[in-house]
């Protein structure tokens, strides 16, 4: 009865094992590639990384998902630009009425600048290795929605913003930055969302 009873637990475990490891998860074949492909562009090296490539790309440190950092492909940011040159044609390339300010959105403010260097432009990012860019760089935390410099309240004939997150709480605060930005008459605000859809209104 003893040795019954030892073989039959033995078999039980052996049974239990097989059904724990069926309950591992596994990543899908093309999950996996796709975190081998994660992993390859973060062992990169820095320089390459920042360089935004030799073929026709800009200037970009490499995405930091921990902060929702999703660059734009060259097609969208170059549809992009051309909307926003388009919006501030009418006050002449160059000059301040047509200020362009780019909440979270990087990819859009480095290809609007190899485009058309004469627009100005201003980069409000958390990352502060947007630095780079100069006195064209605002560091900018959606949570103090209006603590900027003073100089930029209303001085912006196009806002461009890509909250970071989708949440209301992050809509509304951004809204506040766009409202302190955003001249008080003949603005235009361009949204962008994580659908890469968009959509374009005149701030009244």
């Amino acid at each position: 009865m003893a040795a019954s009873g030892v073989e039959d637990e033995r078999v039980g475990g052996e049974v239990r094992g097989e059904k724990d490891d069926d309950d591992v998860p596994q990543l899908s074949a093309a999950a996996m590639e796709a975190l081998r492909e994660f992993l390859a562009e973060q062992q990169q090296p820095e320089e390459q990384d920042e360089t935004g490539g030799g073929d026709g790309g800009v200037e970009l440190v490499q995405e930091d998902w921990l902060l929702s950092q999703f660059w734009y492909d060259e097609r969208t940011a170059r549809a992009l630009v051309e909307e926003v040159i388009r919006l501030v044609s009418t006050s002449g390339s160059g000059s301040a009425a047509s200020a362009v300010a780019c909440i979270a959105c990087p990819t859009l403010y480095a290809y609007l600048k190899k485009t058309d260097p004469g627009v100005p432009a201003q980069l409000l990012e958390y990352d502060e290795r947007f630095g780079q860019y100069g006195g064209d760089f605002t560091f900018y935390d959606y949570n103090r929605p209006e603590e900027l410099p003073p100089a930029m309240k209303h001085a912006y004939r196009v806002v461009v913003a890509d909250p970071p997150y989708l949440s209301k709480e992050c809509l509304e605060k951004v809204a506040k930055t766009v409202s302190f930005l955003a001249q008080p008459e003949g603005s235009f605000l361009l949204l962008l969302t994580g659908n890469w859809g968009s959509w374009q209104c005149s701030i009244k």
